[in-house]
C-alpha cells in the first residue's frame, strides 16, 4: 500500500520499545502517554479501561499486583491506511506478584491497533492481550 514509508514502521517500533520499557519499569507515567486520548486497554477478566484516566487506574492497579520482566517479539506490523496500523505480538517472561513474591512464567498473544495523530506521532489506539501460557 503506498502513503506509508518505512519511517512509520520505524516510529511504530520504538513505540513498542518504549511501550515494553513502561511495562518493565512498572511505570503508569511511561505506559499512558503512548496511548491516544481516548485509548482503550483491554486486559483478559477486566473491562475495558477507555480514556486517560481509566488507562492510568488500571496500569496503577496492574503495577501494584504484578512486577514484569517480558519482551515483545513483533510476528507482524501492517501500516493499514495512512493514519492506522495493526501490530500482532508475542511476548514472554516473569511476573511476579508483588503481595507473595511469587515469580512464574508470562506468555501472552497480543494485538495493538495504532492511530497516527494530527502531530504525525503514532500512538496506540486498542490494545488486547491473552495469555498463551498452558492452562
Amino acid at each position: 500500500m503506498s502513503g506509508h514509508s518505512s519511517a512509520d514502521e520505524s516510529a511504530i517500533r520504538a513505540v513498542m520499545s518504549s511501550y515494553e520499557a513502561a511495562l518493565n519499569a512498572s511505570s503508569t507515567e511511561a505506559a499512558v502517554p503512548l496511548y491516544t486520548e481516548d485509548g482503550v486497554f483491554m486486559a483478559p477478566n477486566n473491562q475495558s479501561a477507555v480514556g486517560n484516566l481509566a488507562l492510568r487506574r488500571a496500569y496503577d492497579a496492574v503495577f501494584k499486583a504484578i512486577t514484569l520482566k517480558v519482551k515483545f517479539t513483533i510476528a507482524e506490523l501492517v501500516v493499514m491506511a495512512p493514519r492506522w496500523a495493526y501490530v500482532r505480538t508475542n511476548s514472554a517472561g516473569t511476573q511476579k506478584i508483588n503481595a507473595t513474591g511469587a515469580t512464574s512464567a508470562e506468555a501472552n498473544q497480543e494485538l495493538f491497533i495504532f492511530k497516527k495523530g494530527d502531530d504525525g506521532e503514532w500512538r496506540i489506539a486498542r490494545y488486547a492481550f491473552s495469555t498463551t501460557n498452558p492452562v
